[in-house]
């Protein structure tokens, strides 16, 4: 039964630990959007929650197991299980043809351009130009 509930601990340690990641990735993105005034304090603070409930669900969690000390090789198994779920899923194709990865991929490219308004009209501009009639 041990190995189960490590095997379990792990599994829930690993999507904990992708999703605090992925929050703090955005909060990064979203930090720099407030600094070019591109997007509002809301993304910030939802990148933030985001980053560090699945990061503090995730102390607990190993807080509860017993810290370090009960990591067996099932919990090790289960750790990299979230991870190869997602992989699973990446490589999946979608109605179009392409694969799920791609369109997620294209996504956070969209998102990010959009926070970080990437300068479409102006072409490789410079530091003196205005990047107010850019946007």
């Amino acid at each position: 039964m041990n190995l189960l509930i490590d095997g379990v601990a792990g599994f829930f340690t690993g999507g904990l630990a992708l999703s605090a990641a992925w929050g703090l990735f955005w909060l990064t993105i979203s930090l720099v959007g407030v600094c070019r005034g591109t997007c509002g304090w809301r993304v910030v603070w939802m990148s933030l929650v985001g980053g560090l409930v699945p990061l503090a669900l995730g102390i607990v969690l190993i807080w509860w197991i017993s810290g370090f000390e009960r990591m067996t090789a099932s919990f090790t198994v289960g750790l990299m299980g979230m991870p190869t779920v997602l992989t699973g899923f990446w490589l999946r194709r979608m109605p179009d043809g392409q694969r799920a990865g791609t369109h997620l991929a294209l996504g956070v490219r969209h998102l990010m351009k959009e926070l970080l308004v990437s300068h479409q009209g102006c072409g490789d501009c410079h530091d003196g130009h205005d990047h107010g009639t850019c946007r």
